[in-house]
């Protein structure tokens, strides 16, 4: 029961494409978010020179990417990127335990829920959260 319903909040996230991307722009977009999440791995204390050198060399690879691709790919790449942080946080949340019916249905409605957050909608959050 546990793993079958997983594997439907799973799917439900990935039924939740929004805008058709071309094959280009689909390979553009998930380059960006790997970058992006090796530059938030780099980004921790510590690790000395190194690693401060490989997140630099990082950051540069990001901004070059970003430069070629543009404004919407760019935040298409970033909302994905919070999108599968934020699914990855649900999930651990029944790692330990098997999901009940109830949370199978909680599940599904904040998978619902991530699934129709715009871009606009994340700046907007992110913009209130730094307010406060």
């Amino acid at each position: 029961m546990g793993s079958e319903a997983a594997q439907e909040a799973v799917q439900a996230l990935a039924d939740g494409s929004g805008k058709a991307w071309t094959p280009e722009q689909e390979t553009q977009i998930r380059a960006m978010m790997e970058q992006i999440r090796k530059l938030q791995d780099l980004n921790r204390p510590g690790g000395g020179w190194w690693r401060r050198r490989r997140e630099w060399r990082a950051r540069e690879r990001l901004v070059n990417m970003m430069m070629a691709s543009g404004p919407e790919l760019l935040n298409e790449a970033e909302l994905r990127h919070w999108k599968n942080h934020a699914l990855v946080e649900l999930m651990l949340k029944f790692m330990d335990t098997a999901m009940k019916q109830d949370d199978t249905v909680e599940t599904l409605a904040r998978i619902e829920t991530l699934n129709a957050v715009t871009y606009e909608d994340y700046q907007q959050a992110k913009k209130a959260l730094a307010e406060k």
